[in-house]
């Protein structure tokens, strides 16, 4: 039996689900070749992704609790506090 015949393949969808994720970011996985996907025929062809690649993903992405903070506030949580916008442009001395 070959690898293809034991596979499942999954949707972008499906995949957008369980990574709680869009399905714009399961293409941009795919197009950076974090994800492995099969296309069919012609411009429209159906874009499927093997379970296995999803599994090697997630494996790939795991971090430990150990990994996470290593002290520094910024990386413990994500990349900061949320601003609202205009943010990023500097405010007048008080």
């Amino acid at each position: 039996m070959t690898e293809l015949d034991t596979d499942r393949f999954l949707t972008v969808q499906e995949v957008a689900d369980v990574l709680r994720v869009s399905r714009w970011s399961v293409g941009r996985y795919i197009g950076a070749g974090a994800l492995e996907a099969i296309k069919g025929d012609g411009p429209n062809g159906s874009i499927r992704i093997p379970l296995r690649s999803l599994h090697a993903y997630i494996e790939a992405h795991t971090v430990a609790g150990s990994e996470r903070g290593r002290g520094d506030p910024r990386r413990a949580g994500g990349a900061g506090p949320v601003r609202g916008p205009g943010a990023h442009r500097a405010r007048p001395p008080s």
